[in-house]
């Protein structure tokens, strides 16, 4: 279903990547835009973008952002631990789940509960790598892996949300775009 030409490949790659820019920068203080969409934007990118390559270039704008945001913007740098890696273990995940959700075929509602329930999958694993990795790197390792766990685990219900209502609002967008032509992933 999702199977784009590569100019609208190049389309969708830039748009995905403005939205991140957008609102990733919020997510570290700046502005009021809207909650942070790179969780969205790297199941959306699995889902839609047949060229690999993209996870690369989505990864490098996530960590040109993460430094402007340390340097010009000032925003402190206290998430930024040698777990910090492990967000694009996390970012691998959520667009895996957008690789198998891309074969689904005609647009419906069975075929979207698949794609949200694929979306949610890569947004838990994506939540548990993160946090794993801050715990492990920051000073919030002295709590405990339980009092750590349950400090954390408030925000996942948001992590959700957001992640969903983006993938939602995205393919509703392609939906629209296309005006329900359906065409089977061959890629």
């Amino acid at each position: 279903m999702f199977m784009l030409g590569k100019q609208n490949e190049r389309l969708v790659a830039l748009a995905l990547l403005a939205l991140m820019a957008a609102t990733r920068i919020h997510h570290f203080g700046v502005g009021t835009i809207a909650p942070d969409a790179s969780t969205a934007v790297f199941f959306l990118g699995g889902l839609m973008l047949a060229s690999p390559f993209y996870i690369l270039a989505f990864s490098a704008a996530a960590i040109a952002l993460d430094m402007i945001a340390l340097g010009p913007v000032g925003v402190s740098a206290a998430c930024m631990t040698v777990g910090y890696w492990l967000l694009f273990a996390g970012y691998a995940a959520l667009w895996f789940a957008g690789r198998l959700a891309r074969t689904t075929g005609r647009l419906n509602f069975l075929s979207g509960g698949k794609i949200l329930a694929l979306a949610s999958i890569g947004t838990g694993v994506f939540f548990l790598l993160s946090n794993v990795g801050y715990y492990i790197g920051s000073e919030y390792g002295s709590l405990g892996v339980q009092e750590y766990t349950v400090r954390v685990s408030r925000y996942l219900t948001f992590y959700w949300l957001v992640t969903l209502a983006y993938v939602a609002t995205g393919i509703a967008v392609f939906a629209l775009a296309t005006r329900g032509r359906a065409v089977m992933a061959t890629r």
